[in-house]
């Protein structure tokens, strides 16, 4: 006989409320972090999307930063909190599009999360994490989450960097790829990753940096060598 998970009654609605006000500080944090100097810099800086050359030059960028996810793959639930850093190599400083200021660059990095199933906001559902061979062909589960349960996460995003260089001290960048992830006693897997970024130039070689996307958010400082 297979032992089916089972559900548990929702959290207090402060828990949903607590889960929003995490994603609306960081989306504000994000917000705050693009906007300081915005309209400076429309105001003198021109455009160099076209034909000039990308305005750091640098071959690795070096981006220490803080990581909030929701959702995450495998046997988690829920939102968790950590921190981490990426590293990047420019692999082709002319990009793809002749003619435009673009640049690709391999990037490879190293995410900690904590993650809670009380963080989650449409609550939680308890669940088998480990099943056992029983007799005559059945499954008997051996483990089972405790009130949605906490997950320490590894992640190892591996993806193709495309930047955009719009003016002086504004980039965007997309990061499509994979995220090789760790979850604690319970093995590891793999997972897409899409990612949608920008950096704001604050000195010669560092920008802040600013990430959304799957399976993380991220805001940090990156170090251009």
């Amino acid at each position: 006989m297979r032992l089916t998970s089972f559900v548990l009654p929702r959290r207090p609605s402060c828990r949903r409320i607590r889960l929003r006000e995490m994603f609306a500080v960081s989306l504000l944090a994000c917000v705050v972090v693009f906007a300081v100097g915005a309209p400076d810099a429309r105001a003198r800086e021109a455009a160099v999307i076209y034909g000039a050359r990308t305005p750091i030059s640098y071959g690795v960028e070096l981006e220490p930063h803080l990581v909030l996810g929701t959702d995450p793959p495998g046997y988690g639930t829920g939102s968790g909190v950590g921190f981490g850093v990426r590293g990047s190599m420019v692999v082709a400083p002319e990009g793809f599009v002749s003619g435009l200021n673009d640049s690709i660059a391999i990037g490879v990095g190293l995410d900690i999360g904590h993650y809670s199933a009380a963080w989650g906001g449409p609550g939680y559902h308890d669940q088998c994490l480990h099943f056992e061979p029983g007799p005559n062909g059945t499954s008997i589960c051996t483990e089972v989450t405790s009130n949605g349960g906490t997950y320490n996460y590894a992640f190892v995003p591996m993806v193709m960097q495309w930047n955009f260089w719009l003016t002086e001290r504004w980039s965007v960048f997309g990061e499509p790829g994979l995220n090789l992830y760790f979850l604690g006693n319970h093995g590891m897997g793999l997972a897409p990753a899409l990612y949608l970024g920008g950096r704001f130039q604050v000195s010669d070689r560092i920008t802040i940096t600013a990430r959304l996307g799957y399976p993380t958010f991220a805001i940090g400082a990156s170090f251009m060598m």
